[in-house]
């Protein structure tokens, strides 16, 4: 049952999981990587910062998940914040689509209340709260 649960998950973010190929096809044409782990595709444009140029060490992010695909800056740097955005993967399979309007909604919440749009949004606070109890051995997996 629960490799069918699995299944509908990966299912229902499909319309996400698409766009995060779409955009996974910038580093990978520009010589990254991809691989399936864990139910999720990784995406890494280079192993390490050293081999980054200026505009992938300026963006201001070092990972983003669409759907069950996981887009980083390095492989290195997936190391550390692949659990953040594996919560993120979760996500996904619990909203689907919905997840693009619900984490907008989120953001622009906190934004009328004076906050930050991304430190204060519901889903990175319960990644990165959900992201903290994983343990060491997995996250260097």
């Amino acid at each position: 049952m629960k490799h069918w649960l699995e299944i509908v998950k990966l299912l229902w973010a499909s319309p996400c999981s698409a766009v995060g190929i779409v955009l996974a096809c910038i580093p990978l044409l520009a010589g990254g990587r991809a691989r399936w782990s864990s139910g999720a595709l990784e995406v890494t444009y280079r192993e390490n910062q050293a081999g980054c140029g200026k505009l992938a060490r300026k963006l201001p992010f070092r990972g983003i998940v669409f759907g069950h695909v996981i887009l980083a800056v390095t492989r290195e740097e997936l190391l550390s914040i692949g659990p953040h955005e594996r919560v993120h993967v979760q996500q996904y399979g619990r909203w689907g689509l919905l997840f693009f309007f619900a984490y907008g909604a989120s953001s622009l919440w906190q934004l009328m209340r004076g906050r930050s749009a991304y430190w204060d949004n519901h889903f990175e606070i319960q990644a990165r709260a959900l992201s903290a109890q994983t343990p060491r051995q997995e996250r260097i997996a």
